[in-house]
């Protein structure tokens, strides 16, 4: 399962260089307008392609201390892949129209039901009675520090949606300067286990 999930999400994230092209034959002046053209496709790529990375290292953080699934766990995780699988299409959205609010939400809200699924995977795999589903028991400090690492990053994205709103075109750049805030500040946080994410 661990295998098929990590298929869906390298396909997810090479995906994401479609709309990364020139038209053939350009030169002088067409050439670099054509270049400037592409920094808003570019500048989306590199938010989407980190924070799916981040959510690849959390996928696997998750999974690292499941002993067995059930269904409960597979459904959830097929939930999670049909969002990752259905990314390029809002990072395809954004690119192209990174000056509409509905494509700014659109893109968010795809983000956002991700992390949420993972974060409500996470407290449902920790649960005291689903203890026989783990290697070893999770202790309450590691569910509670890496639910709320899981939350952390989805309140990143909401708090981005009213700028969307009223300024779209700088809801990336919004995204770009928080998202690795708030890593940062995860991870040098005494009581954060985001570091955990790298082991």
């Amino acid at each position: 399962m661990l295998a098929f999930s990590d298929a869906v999400i390298a396909i997810a994230i090479t995906l994401l260089t479609l709309d990364l092209r020139l038209p053939d034959g350009l030169s002088g002046k067409a050439f670099s307008d054509g270049l400037r053209g592409l920094l808003p496709a570019l500048g989306t790529y590199a938010l989407s392609f980190f924070v799916l990375a981040q959510l690849w290292l959390a996928h696997h953080r998750i999974f690292g201390v499941i002993d067995k699934v059930n269904r409960a766990i597979l459904v959830r995780n097929l939930l999670f892949l049909g969002l990752i699988a259905i990314m390029p299409f809002p990072v395809s959205l954004l690119s192209e129209y990174h000056d509409r609010p509905l494509a700014v939400a659109i893109y968010a809200v795809t983000f956002i039901l991700a992390m949420e699924n993972q974060r409500r995977l996470w407290r449902y795999l920790t649960r005291p009675e689903q203890q026989h589903l783990l290697r070893e028991p999770v202790s309450k400090e590691a569910r509670d520090g890496f639910n709320a690492t899981l939350l952390g990053m989805v309140l990143v994205f909401g708090a981005v949606l009213p700028v969307a709103m009223f300024a779209p075109r700088y809801a990336a750049i919004a995204w770009a300067a928080m998202v690795p805030a708030r890593i940062l500040l995860a991870r040098f946080h005494p009581l954060s286990t985001f570091a955990r994410l790298y082991r």
